[in-house]
């Protein structure tokens, strides 16, 4: 990029408020915000003045390298050399933990703090499982043994993985045991009518997919097949109830007509599969199925929350007793010292010139909670909801994107950067084309079509960058033999290869 665009100036310069910064692939994210900083420090700020978090080492690692190489050519920056080796570049973990080390004695525990092995800790709380399930067993708890009659065939492996994954859920919740103790305050005529009611959308959603696909389909097929099709999904397609969708969702789609190209029978196919989908979520036979199912659950849930809460303060006393952690532990002790100490937040708070974000989008409740504590409305935060590949780490990208929402409308400053220096012409329009199907609002909570799409911007591409293979998008089928002793993954990773390999560089 020999000079930055408009949208890149204004994410350099703009101040005044908290900015969120929509950053693209390509768009030149990391340039964007070292020079932010390098802008900041001849101005005055000191680097120890700003708090700079990723969620890697190495990417912290490469952003204090970048900065450190754009001080050195700027002799009136050189002072900043001294400090930014303790400057406060780093992961979330890292700066949660240091105010925990700092500030130990308020928190009452050792300040030999060890982080735990994620690992070891997984199988100490698969192993508390077991004793809890154990004990259960010996009391003949008649909740317990209905749960476990309703629930299992051969053995409980299946309950326990499961009581596993939504306490790793629920760890993301920072008032994880109110949440637990609240739990049946959910259980309302009102509370299961909206449930309910979420769960219409969904099916409706799926439905508005289903036209989409019929539109997509009919520029592969003729018209009257098209009339075919939606005279035979009509009564779905106006569905607008849980009810109505049960009703109308057993159909059988008519033929494709004889030598129907492949994009019309990949179309097909998609239909056919979010019909199956829709049909899969219609297992009741009407929505008063669906309360009294939900309401049918409730001794079921109090065993689980029962061994849920058990589990958990069993895994604290461990913890505890053997002054371990683990870096959600230290986010929620880093919580509570902000929380129950106003002078400690108004320190740091004041001490900071400004809060930097990158990869906003991995973001979790907790690490937004914290910051919560230290802010003054000077956070500064750049991601991608495209980007957003860490929800198994209870990463949250819609705290990213009702940000970007209420952004829009004023409550902060919202600025796009679009254009993509990294890729050619062909290859962003290969990706638009397929991003604009599928991604929206609802699926990946992002309007591709309204905001998110990417823009050409290296036109040394056009001018000096000219190649002689095609670079447009290019779809690959093919036929997977399940006796070639491969799997799928594999046979698309050759073909992939074998595309690689042909190609003339």
């Amino acid at each position: 990029m020999p000079e930055w665009t408009k949208e890149q100036k204004l994410a350099i310069d703009k101040e005044g408020s908290n900015i969120i910064v929509s950053a693209g692939a390509g768009s030149g994210k990391t340039a964007v915000l070292t020079e932010r900083v390098i802008r900041k420090l001849k101005e005055g700020v000191s680097i120890d003045e700003l708090l700079i978090l990723t969620f890697t080492e190495a990417a912290a690692k490469e952003m204090k390298d970048r900065i450190r190489r754009a001080i050195v050519k700027n002799e009136s920056l050189k002072k900043n050399l001294e400090l930014i080796d303790s400057a406060y570049i780093t992961t979330f973990d890292s700066y949660a933990l240091s105010v925990v080390k700092k500030y130990y004695y308020l928190l009452n525990i050792s300040p030999n703090i060890k982080i735990c092995d994620e690992n070891i800790l997984f199988l100490k709380k698969s192993e508390i499982l077991d004793d809890i399930f154990e004990d259960y067993y010996r009391e003949n708890d008649e909740l317990f043994i209905k749960l476990i009659t309703d629930y299992t065939n051969k053995n409980d492996t299946f309950i326990k993985n499961n009581i596993l994954s939504i306490n790793n859920k629920l760890d993301s919740i920072i008032n994880k045991e109110e949440f637990l103790d609240n739990y049946f305050s959910n259980y309302t005529d009102e509370d299961i009518d909206k449930y309910i009611s979420e769960y219409n959308n969904l099916l409706i959603r799926k439905i508005n997919s289903i036209k989409n696909l019929i539109h997509s389909l009919s520029f592969f097929v003729e018209n009257t097949y098209i009339e075919k099709l939606n005279n035979e999904l009509k009564n779905l397609l106006n569905s607008k109830t849980y009810n109505e969708v049960k009703t109308n969702c057993e159909i059988k789609l008519p033929s494709l007509p004889r030598n129907s190209s492949e994009e019309a029978k990949a179309y097909k196919e998609l239909i056919k599969s979010m019909l199956d989908s829709v049909k899969k979520l219609c297992t009741y036979e009407n929505e008063e199925e669906i309360k009294s199912s939900i309401f049918k659950t409730k001794d079921y849930v109090k065993v689980v929350i029962d061994i849920l809460k058990r589990l958990d303060n069993e895994i604290k006393e461990f913890k505890k007793e053997n002054e371990l952690y683990d870096f959600l532990d230290i986010e929620l002790l880093a919580i509570k010292v902000l929380k129950e100490n106003k002078e400690v937040a108004k320190s740091i708070k004041e001490s900071l010139n400004e809060i930097m974000i990158d990869e906003y989008q991995d973001t979790n409740d907790i690490q937004e909670e914290f910051i919560s504590y230290i802010s003054n409305n000077n956070v500064y935060m750049v991601g991608d909801i495209k980007q957003s590949i860490y929800r198994f780490r209870n990463a949250n990208p819609y705290i990213f994107k009702s940000k970007y929402d209420s952004y829009k409308d004023g409550n902060g400053f919202k600025i796009d950067l679009n254009k993509n220096f990294r890729s050619r012409e062909e290859v962003l329009d290969g990706i638009n084309k397929i991003f604009s199907k599928i991604m929206d609002d609802s699926i990946g909570g992002a309007s591709y079509i309204d905001s998110h799409q990417m823009i050409f911007g290296n036109l040394d591409y056009n001018n000096n960058g000219k190649v002689n293979q095609n670079n447009n998008l290019d779809i690959y089928n093919y036929t997977f033999d399940k006796e070639s002793g491969f799997s799928k993954e594999e046979y698309e990773a050759f073909i992939v290869a074998n595309d690689i390999k042909e190609i003339e560089i």
